[in-house]
């Protein structure tokens, strides 16, 4: 192994202190490549050099945020060693805090905890309470290796002599808080601080593409640092080191790499990272794109989140491609989508059942044309979501299982009753309650609890305009991943005897009506035709020429929930047509 793959230039711990450099190489160079960094176990690193460079993150399999402060570096004529302060910071609700000292756990219930968190380099003095130990890079000077250190009690106990008491307010009386005598904290330290070297010692090796040579060593130490009353406790320490290849041909053949320090005392020798639960490399499968599935019964505003969620993936460099489905052959949908984003159509029929068929071919054809990190696919507004799924379990060499993502509208929330539309509720992982601004508080409160009723596990977000935090998406994902290995929607689940298969827009007798529309309409016609349509009309969407006042302007046509309204056209290429779906649709009247 050589340092200049993780720092590409020669040391020069002359110039000031390099130890930050390498830590950031591995904490924040990892995550170039996300998909790698995820599968390492890494879920999200920040870092502030206002004061010491100082870095908070998390990782899987833990709900900490764990944080490292540069303290000191020195030298000798063959290592650089550089020492950082490791911190663990539990959530203000996690019962874990208990075991912490009394400081921190006041620092905990403090509103501005988060932020200083997020301003570790500034807020490191008053949060020293939350240091558990020290984590250390040695690396050799000519660039031939490079080992990490963790060094932590492993209890870090503290014995108060004379208690911890308050006084009542107004009385002369005090109620202890410690006992004398008694524990005044007891956290399991190494444990705690374990999950992130682990995490760290795995990024070393994957950089390197070789396996870490560990060695775990207890070393006793006594004293004030860790309890008060002269009991001997562990100082755990353990190492992973990188330093078996020669130095390049302008060295001489015949020298060695230096001996690390860390190696030279007793120690267990290791075969594999200590609760480690990640690979040092994605595994084949973490490499596919994830696929979404994006649903909800028809006008609820599934296009128009899709953008607005495009708007950000395509802000933050992480680029979709989507598959939109629509029942009739004209695909209003992909050509108000199309930008920056790949779409392939899949149009007149549903992929919930009669185009299950062409889900594969239309992946492979969109894949091949746009590599993505993630596909979205839009169904159609009368797609039952539980159909759509068992067509992708025979997608598993294409893509992974996404999250299924249910748009309710608020507003027609009363006057929508149908099978389909409650089965997309109840297999979504998560419900966005669209169109919260058109009713009332009380009411978005009422549809949310309904929601709610039929589906407890789904996470429920109201939204104006499509619009939501489109970051809790992506952690709610990884949350599941880490805890389930997927979200519920992906949880197998039984079906009552009687209903053996998922009910589709079949069953309730869904069908759509194409009217091409070449010459200019009035809104009149309009209205005519949606009022032709019958009752059973739930959706009609299309392009037309909007002849107003005797000017002739290209315009999308969204009816739903007994609303009609105007868009301007996105792309003017598209054919000129309306397209209506509901039961038992009338002959719709077109304009003379």
């Amino acid at each position: 192994m050589r340092l200049d793959t993780l720092l590409p230039r020669p040391l020069s711990p002359e110039t000031g202190p390099e130890s930050p450099s390498l830590a950031n190489c591995l904490l924040a160079g990892i995550h170039l490549d996300r998909k790698r960094a995820r599968a390492l176990g890494w879920r999200g690193i920040l870092p502030s050099h206002q004061g010491h460079p100082a870095w908070t993150f998390r990782v899987a399999g833990s709900p900490h945020v764990y944080g490292l402060v540069f303290l000191k570096e020195h030298t000798d004529k063959t290592f650089l060693y550089g020492t950082f302060n490791a911190h663990v910071f539990p959530r203000a609700e996690d019962a874990v805090l208990d075991s912490f000292p009394l400081q921190a756990l006041a620092l905990a219930m403090k509103p501005e905890y988060e932020s200083m968190l997020r301003n570790l380099s500034l807020h490191a003095p008053a949060l020293a309470p939350f240091c558990m130990g020290t984590l250390r890079i040695t690396a050799a000077l000519d660039g031939s290796g490079l080992s990490v250190a963790l060094s932590a009690p492993a209890r870090y106990r503290r014995i108060s002599t004379d208690g911890i008491a308050v006084r009542l307010d107004g009385t002369a009386s005090r109620q202890w808080l410690v006992p004398p005598g008694g524990v005044e904290h007891d956290v399991p330290a190494f444990r705690l601080l374990l999950r992130m070297f682990t995490t760290l010692s795995a990024t070393m090796a994957s950089l390197f593409a070789e396996d870490p040579l560990l060695s775990l060593r207890m070393v006793p130490q006594c004293g004030n640092s860790v309890t008060n009353c002269g009991q001997k406790a562990w100082i755990l320490s353990l190492h992973a080191e990188l330093g078996t290849t020669p130095p390049p041909s302008s060295v001489s053949r015949q020298s060695t790499p230096p001996v690390f320090p860390a190696m030279t005392a007793g120690g267990k020798p290791l075969r594999r990272l200590p609760a480690q639960r990640h690979a040092t490399t994605p595994a084949q499968n973490d490499t596919l794109p994830v696929l979404h599935i994006l649903t909800g019964f028809l006008g609820a505003g599934k296009t128009t989140f899709l953008r607005r969620w495009l708007d950000y993936l395509n802000g933050r460099e992480q680029f979709a491609a989507v598959i939109q489905n629509e029942l009739g052959p004209i695909g209003l949908d992909a050509a108000c989508t199309k930008g920056e984003t790949h779409v392939e159509a899949l149009n007149e029929g549903c992929v919930c059942c009669s185009l299950a068929d062409s889900l594969r071919p239309g992946l492979q054809r969109l894949l091949k044309a746009a590599p993505a990190g993630q596909v979205i696919l839009e169904t159609t507004g009368v797609a039952n979501p539980a159909n759509v799924l068992e067509s992708v379990k025979e997608l598993s060499d294409l893509v992974r299982p996404g999250l299924v993502i249910t748009i309710v509208d608020a507003l027609a929330w009363e006057h929508t009753d149908s099978v389909v539309r409650a089965a997309q509720i109840e297999q979504a992982d998560v419900t966005v309650v669209n169109k919260a601004d058109a009713v009332s508080e009380a009411r978005l409160e009422e549809v949310m609890a309904e929601v709610r009723c039929r589906n407890a596990k789904a996470v429920i977000l109201p939204a104006t305009h499509g619009n939501i935090a489109f970051a809790h998406l992506d952690a709610l994902h990884s949350a599941w991943l880490d805890k389930q290995g997927g979200p519920p929607s992906h949880s197998p689940r039984l079906r009552p005897v009687k209903n053996l298969h998922h009910p589709d827009h079949t069953d309730e007798e869904f069908s759509s009506l194409c009217v091409i529309l070449p010459q200019p309409v009035s809104m009149k016609d309009i209205q005519d035709m949606i009022r032709s349509a019958g009752p059973g009309l739930c959706r009609a969407k299309g392009i037309v020429n909007l002849n107003e006042r005797g000017n002739v302007i290209p315009t999308v046509v969204q009816y739903a929930a007994g609303q009609l309204r105007f868009e301007e056209v996105p792309d003017d290429a598209a054919e000129r047509s309306l397209v209506f779906i509901g039961t038992r649709l009338s002959s719709v009247c077109t304009p003379s």
